[in-house]
């Protein structure tokens, strides 16, 4: 099967790295990948793959969106997938619309990562009419736009495909427990909620520390916020996380304090599902589809969004217990390899593509 992925790659997030992880297994079962996106860091990992990149970028503004568009009709014309995988929300109009020109029996599929609370009816709507089929990055999503009004019969959801296996997920024995965050440092991942958590449990005389992984527009806010709460040397910024194995092997309990109620955010995040897989402990906010993986616990601590005082709580329960850090460590990896390993992922995939 020829199968075109069409996104942005011009970051190190969320998106990126799923749309790189589910090319390479598409491509390792044997597919002809074809990759049409911006220029970024991933790039030539997913080259290294096998996959091959077309260098389209949609999102240059107004002009590079006809651009983009335009290269993209030559490319669907030339290649003519059996199908089309858009990443992003943005891009499905026009590679809907230039697929059925270029190439009809070409099917274009969603991958839906989440959209801002209001687009959702209008995308339900929108996506109906161009015949587009959704994949949904976890049940909660799914159920979401299915609530909004598009078709049951043509929405799948499958979770994000897992990194490579760790070299070890073992942990060295120390005194002081690190805790740790990995994602885009933004509003509404909410590091700063975190950086409070850690600056409480100081308070009442634990010995942790914090890592922070991961670059954003709120970087510059955070480290005030650490130097305001004379946090100094217990907070350690390490940027761009490349390395899971070393971020991992030095973080005993995942931090996750995503700002989102209501129909904001969808999936339960790649830095779950690799917490899951270094069999790291996870405390987390129940926001969009967590609790699918982190099971209130069972799994791990999924507690109100917002709500600081039960999330510090939680926190300090698994700073005191080392048992219970192994317990929820290799509960999350039992769920999540079971559920996103590359067996289920790819079949869950070719399934929905046979919607």
């Amino acid at each position: 099967m020829k199968i075109m992925l069409a996104t942005s790659m011009s970051g190190l997030g969320g998106t990126e790295n799923a749309s790189l992880r589910l090319g390479k297994l598409l491509a390792a079962h044997g597919h002809e990948v074809h990759l049409a996106s911006s220029d970024g860091p991933l790039i030539p990992e997913a080259e290294a793959a096998g996959i091959k990149w077309h260098n389209i970028d949609f999102y240059q503004g107004a002009a590079g969106y006809l651009k983009g568009t335009a290269a993209f009709f030559k490319l669907l014309k030339a290649e003519r997938p059996d199908i089309v995988h858009c990443q992003m929300a943005r891009i499905v109009p026009a590679c809907a619309t230039m697929a059925k020109i270029a190439s009809p029996k070409t099917k274009v599929f969603y991958h839906a990562r989440g959209l801002d609370p209001e687009t959702y009816p209008r995308i339900a709507k929108i996506f109906d009419k161009l015949g587009v089929y959704i994949i949904a990055n976890c049940k909660h999503e799914r159920e979401k736009i299915i609530r909004h009004g598009f078709p049951a019969a043509r929405i799948a959801y499958t979770y994000n495909a897992l990194p490579d296996a760790p070299e070890t997920a073992e942990k060295p024995a120390r005194d002081t427990v690190m805790l740790g965050t990995l994602s885009r440092l933004n509003a509404t991942r909410n590091v700063a909620d975190s950086i409070r958590v850690c600056k409480r449990l100081l308070d009442k005389g634990l010995d942790v520390k914090m890592q922070i992984g991961g670059i954003g527009e709120e970087t510059d806010a955070l480290k005030a916020l650490v130097l305001d709460s004379e946090l100094a040397g217990k907070v350690k910024f390490l940027g761009a996380v490349r390395d899971l194995n070393a971020f991992f092997a030095d973080t005993d309990i995942l931090l996750n304090n995503l700002n989102l109620v209501g129909d904001h955010g969808a999936g339960v995040g790649n830095n779950i599902l690799e917490a899951g897989l270094y069999r790291t402990a996870v405390v987390s906010y129940d926001a969009a589809g967590i609790s699918e993986m982190v099971e209130h616990g069972e799994t791990g601590f999924c507690t109100p969004v917002n709500d600081l005082d039960t999330f510090t709580g939680a926190v300090e329960t698994l700073v005191r217990d080392a048992a219970l850090r192994r317990r929820f460590g290799d509960a999350l990896h039992g769920r999540v390899t079971r559920l996103c390993s590359d067996e289920e992922i790819y079949r869950t995939t070719l399934a929905a593509y046979e919607l």
